[in-house]
């Protein structure tokens, strides 16, 4: 067999076993993209369904099938259009893509490491406080030496010298700021969980056992020293709870009032009820309920009888340092399975501390994957001579010479203004399979990432900026090979650009058209109007209701002017067709102001109201005549003037209906168009071969 013949041979049977769907502007879709599409969008939905008929998949089919022929001929024309080359769709997509690509650039087996010891931690609360010894991340050695001896001054007099915790964080925080305002127990963080401090400091306080006190832990901030107070189990989330609480300094004082609202509780009361007598007054009238509580908003005492609480019991009465407070649990969140939480934790890790670790692992891995060269560390060809003579250092390829020689001091304040003709060697640093970096692509990324770092050591600060760098070419090229590697990233990153490109699509030339073209809108108006029938159920929406012209006139006190001599005084106005002000005046006239000098006694106000979208007028009060509701220490009075008839909406009434409608027929007439432009065929034949 010739190869000519193979080949048509090999086509005949891809034809045959993967025969085309859809034909859209010369592309062909065959059945089995357009069936992954179909599986992918339309197939968990049906499959949702257990009462779903053959007759129905069939339906949904042939309807998708026409839905995605017009999607391709709208992706086309898109293209023709420039829709891909939009700046904000262009932002948008790079967005996304680099939060989808997030988790791909971090080595697996840290990450997994990482979030197996997030979720168990997820299972725990801590409650710690800390004495802070702040000390910039990039300060001088001798100034971190400082601050560590007085950390470590202060470790002691507590775990050597027996003083109490937050007497000496009272004592120190008074030293650092002297006029600042002091609170209870200096120091105290409250409750958290996971990812709530930063990685080394939760590393810290995870590490210990309820009462241990830490050695100093070295964060950003400076050194803490950690006193872990408490651990609970199984609070997760946010909690929805109610709580009464009656404001007291002293626990004898009001001690009877709380058990007293204790033993109602316990013969059926209903909490809501006894809720009102608390001292919290935003809550009160409530019922006492806190929604969305988080662990950090709570006192301590609350977290302790929250514990072991079910949904709908309530406490014992307990003392605080605000009074005392029974509280009844409503609702709890409980942690999730360790994968439904999967996608949170890498999203966090992204931003945390904890994800630096993965990320260099990652970037190493990668190097050496790729043959990305770091020619700083790579020894160079040594002569004869150099291998002869012991001890002599070994040469590399490259050097940091250039930027120690040019990068100025003031870079350690982040004010350095680079001058890119100083850079002059041109050999590389870092050779990737795409791209060589020198001296001055590093000065130029030191530029950009500039940050205060107190270094009295140039060389040293020089290297990690450069470190940095390193890692950060090697991840850009990592990125950049994802969609080769993975194919499910490819396929989701496409959909969504695909997606942003038809909606900006549909709405350019679908939704924002018709809403521009005021004059379309108006002479859609004009023909679809005529159309409408008051029988037709499905116009209703197009006719006013039976609406009644009203004049409804408050007053404050019945005292001042009888209900019944003003509902008269009104009648007797609505008669003689008297405007608002009028009704006011003639009501006015009987009142005395002496008595009554308010001004504000008597309001009036106009309205149309339209039956069954109002709660103005009971179903009895759709007919002309004069209505008295009392209301407190007054009254309303109510002037039904005019009922008017149901009627069509003008296009100000209706305007969203009818903009719906204009839209869907600017949308109709796109996709006859397209399918001219575009030639779209549909081979029926093929649509009933398939099955799913």
């Amino acid at each position: 067999m010739t190869l000519a013949v193979a080949a048509l041979s090999s086509l005949g049977l891809m034809a045959q076993n993967d025969p085309v769907v859809i034909e859209v502007g010369g592309q062909q879709i065959r059945s089995s993209e357009f069936m992954r599409e179909f599986n992918s969008n339309v197939k968990p939905q049906l499959d949702k369904r257990h009462d779903i008929t053959d007759a129905e998949k069939r339906a949904a089919l042939e309807e998708y099938v026409d839905l995605y022929a017009l999607f391709r001929a709208k992706l086309l024309d898109a293209h023709e259009r420039g829709f891909d080359t939009m700046a904000p769709l262009k932002a948008e997509l790079a967005r996304y893509r680099k939060e989808l690509a997030a988790p791909y650039l971090i080595d697996s087996a840290v990450l997994q490491h990482l979030l197996a010891e997030a979720y168990e931690r997820n299972h725990y609360s801590l409650h710690a406080a800390h004495i802070l010894v702040s000390i910039p991340a990039s300060a001088a050695p001798e100034d971190s030496t400082k601050a560590y001896e007085k950390a470590m001054e202060l470790y002691n007099r507590i775990t050597v010298g027996g003083e109490e915790f937050f007497d000496v964080a009272a004592e120190y925080y008074s030293q650092v700021d002297p006029d600042g305002k002091r609170r209870p127990n200096e120091g105290d963080l409250g409750y958290f969980t996971v990812f709530e401090m930063v990685y080394p400091f939760e590393n810290a306080a995870y590490a210990l056992k309820v009462g241990e006190v830490s050695k100093p832990i070295r964060t950003r901030f400076g050194y803490h020293i950690i006193n872990l107070l408490d651990r609970v189990e199984g609070l997760y989330g946010k909690i929805t709870m109610a709580h009464i609480w009656l404001h007291s300094t002293d626990s004898a004082s009001r001690r009877s009032e709380i058990y007293q609202i204790y033993d109602e509780l316990k013969r059926g009361v209903n909490f809501t009820a006894l809720a009102r007598q608390s001292d919290d007054r935003t809550t009160s009238s409530k019922g006492g309920v806190l929604t969305d509580a988080t662990l950090s908003q709570l006192p301590p005492e609350y977290i302790h009888e929250l514990v072991p609480m079910k949904e709908g019991e309530f406490s014992k009465p307990f003392f605080t340092q605000y009074g005392w407070h029974i509280i009844k649990l409503i609702q709890r969140d409980t942690l999730p399975g360790a994968t439904d939480l999967e996608g949170f934790y890498k999203q966090r890790m992204t931003r945390d501390q904890r994800g630096d670790a993965s990320r260099k692992t990652f970037a190493a891995n990668c190097r050496k994957k790729y043959g990305i060269v770091d020619l700083t560390t790579t020894p160079a060809k040594q002569t004869v001579k150099g291998r002869k003579k012991k001890g002599a250092p070994v040469k590399m390829m490259a050097s940091l010479d250039e930027l120690i020689r040019v990068v100025p001091d003031t870079v350690r304040y982040g004010r350095w203004k680079i001058n890119e003709g100083q850079f002059v060697d041109t050999s590389a640093l870092v050779v990737t399979p795409d791209r060589r970096y020198t001296s001055l692509d590093v000065a130029r990324y030191i530029s950009t990432h500039q940050k205060k770092a107190r270094y009295d050591n140039m060389r040293k600060l020089l290297q990690e900026r450069y470190e940095e760098f390193l890692d950060s070419v090697t991840i850009v090229y990592a990125d950049s090979q994802l969609e080769k590697e993975y194919p499910e990233f490819a396929q989701v990153v496409e959909e969504y650009r695909r997606g942003l490109m038809i909606f900006n699509y549909n709405d350019a030339l679908i939704w924002h058209k018709a809403i521009e073209d005021s004059a379309g809108l108006v002479d859609f108006y004009a023909r679809e109007s005529r159309n409408k029938r008051l029988d037709n159920p499905d116009d209703s929406i197009y006719f006013f209701h039976p609406r009644a012209r009203v004049t409804v006139i408050d007053v404050a006190d019945a005292d001042a002017l009888a209900p019944k001599k003003a509902q008269k005084i009104i009648e007797k106005a609505v008669q003689k067709e008297m405007g608002s002000s009028e009704m006011k005046q003639q009501l006015m006239k009987k009142i005395d102001r002496k008595k009554h000098p308010a001004d504000n006694l008597i309001k009036v106000s106009v309205d149309q109201v339209e039956k069954s979208r109002q709660s103005l007028l009971a179903d009895d009060q759709w007919q002309r005549g004069v209505y008295l509701v009392n209301q407190n220490t007054g009254y309303r009075l109510i002037a039904v003037e005019e009922i008017l008839p149901r009627s069509l909406k003008g296009i100000g009434q209706a305007r969203g209906y009818y903009l719906n409608a204009w839209q869907n027929e600017v949308e109709r007439n796109l996709n006859e168009n397209l399918r001219k432009q575009y030639n779209v065929k549909i081979d029926r034949n093929v649509v009933r071969s398939l099955s799913f």
